[in-house]
């Protein structure tokens, strides 16, 4: 969420670090979520805040925001196969475009700049977050590539998808739902 904003305002996390006094180790702990910007203690927040040239809660309401407006952070209680299409066909791009960043640099079809938005999105999903559906095809559409692996060696918030188990009610992905991936099959889903 913090990297999101920080792209927006084109400051990385040496600059914030400097500009707010926050020693760098702590930004980057805020930025990979390993620290919860929520409880890295109000005199930190307002220092990164200020910094960041925005008040302490337009940071707070934005966060807010940023989780509703993140597809695979909804509510999918009374979701169809088309919503469920939708997720499928965000998670993809997010990570196609993660996997070219990182294992294909030579092929780049985004400019860097572009795709580094994409690779700190990835790195900011909080996993504890997500449901077992948007698990399960994170791990189909990354076994699907063959780099599931190393997805989560670069992407260290995502590792415990190595775990996830499959799905114990099928998740259907389409109107007319074929079993013709067998990454996807695997996880109980039928695209």
């Amino acid at each position: 969420m913090l990297e999101d904003i920080m792209f927006k305002k084109k400051m990385n996390a040496k600059q914030l670090s400097e500009k707010s006094g926050v020693g760098y180790n702590y930004v980057y702990k805020i930025l990979k979520n390993q620290v919860d910007f929520d409880r890295c203690g109000i005199n930190t927040a307002k220092r990164l805040a200020d910094a960041l040239d925005m008040d302490l809660n337009s940071i707070y309401e934005y966060k807010c925001n940023y989780f509703q407006r993140k597809i695979y952070y909804q509510d999918q209680s009374d979701w169809n196969y088309e919503k469920y299409a939708e997720l499928n066909a965000e998670l993809n791009k997010l990570f196609l475009v993660g996997i070219e960043y990182h294992f294909a640099q030579k092929n780049l079809s985004r400019t860097a700049e572009s795709s580094k938005q994409f690779d700190a999105e990835i790195s900011c999903i909080k996993f504890d977050l997500l449901t077992d559906e948007t698990k399960c095809i994170m791990v189909a559409i990354l076994n699907q590539q063959k780099k599931l692996r190393e997805f989560v060696k670069k992407y260290s918030n995502l590792s415990p998808l190595l775990d996830q188990k499959p799905l114990k009610k099928k998740l259907i992905l389409s109107k007319e739902p074929y079993d013709i991936f067998p990454s996807y099959t695997e996880m109980n889903i039928a695209y």
